[in-house]
């Protein structure tokens, strides 16, 4: 529980609570947003799984089941767009710290649909058939050796999963901020959200494909985002726009965002053919 001393940090740090501004969205489900006529979308529980194999042949396997058969049984609990991903260190600058990952992201209306998506995929005849070579592999011979899943909610400038580009060579970028309490994550969110950031990336041609903060998972405190480019010169100047900017020069700065995110993780990752991101 936050002291009074805390939570007044929190609060002189973000202008309003993160909780605030999530248990209002809750609260609207779909309701005006603040200055803003119309509706707006609620904000979404996005998933962001990450399996580990133990060999480059069970990667590809994997990622074939997934296209498979994964993704059109989200589709059938209307869990779409579904995206599935993977990198190497020819993507990922070098870095081969995830060569044997594959990511799957999707998002949920509400918790409780979140919580129901596995039972519903074990009553799922189709799915079971065509998922056999990971439910049906033997144990000393799993199909992956490892899942890590990440819970997050949606910010309200970008509350679900988007679609930046279908192009056959676009490029996605994943982004895990980690804080080093829970008071200065929310000011990182504030700043993405209430603060700019978020609306400069797409204003400098980096899109989002999501914004999420982090409920359960590792790493946490956290924020992780996507960012979704037609290819790879598309991320080069993307991120040269930004850091240019005299947007971001004059927002970096700000007392109130100072020592945010004190671990930044970085992947590169590449579309398998059936993804729907």
């Amino acid at each position: 529980m936050l002291t009074a001393g805390a939570a007044g940090l929190a609060a002189s740090a973000t202008g309003s609570t993160l909780a605030q501004q999530r248990q209002g969205g809750q609260r609207q489900q779909g309701g005006q947003r603040p200055g803003n006529q119309g509706q707006r979308p609620a904000n979404k529980c996005i998933e962001l799984r990450v399996y580990t194999v133990s060999d480059l042949a069970k990667k590809e396997k994997l990622i074939q089941v997934f296209d498979e058969a994964l993704i059109p049984a989200l589709n059938r609990q209307e869990i779409k767009p579904v995206g599935v991903f993977w990198t190497n260190k020819d993507i990922n600058d070098g870095n081969a710290d995830f060569d044997l990952s594959v990511f799957v992201l999707f998002a949920h209306d509400t918790s409780r649909a979140a919580l129901q998506m596995n039972s519903r995929l074990l009553a799922d005849e189709v799915f079971l058939k065509a998922a056999a070579p990971i439910l049906e592999a033997p144990m000393k011979e799993p199909l992956y050796t490892e899942l890590k899943s990440t819970l997050m909610t949606g910010f309200e400038l970008c509350p679900g999963i988007e679609v930046p580009s279908l192009s056959k060579d676009r490029i996605l970028q994943l982004r895990y901020y980690k804080s080093y309490n829970f008071v200065r994550n929310a000011a990182k969110v504030h700043m993405f959200d209430e603060g700019g950031e978020l609306p400069l990336f797409r204003k400098c041609g980096m899109p989002p494909v999501f914004f999420g903060d982090t409920v359960f998972g590792d790493l946490m405190p956290n924020l992780t985002y996507m960012l979704g480019f037609e290819n790879a010169d598309a991320q080069k100047a993307g991120w040269k726009t930004f850091v240019e900017s005299p947007e971001w020069a004059a927002m970096k700065d700000l007392p109130m965002y100072k020592d945010t995110a004190n671990t930044i993780i970085n992947v590169m990752l590449k579309p398998s053919a059936g993804s729907q991101i």
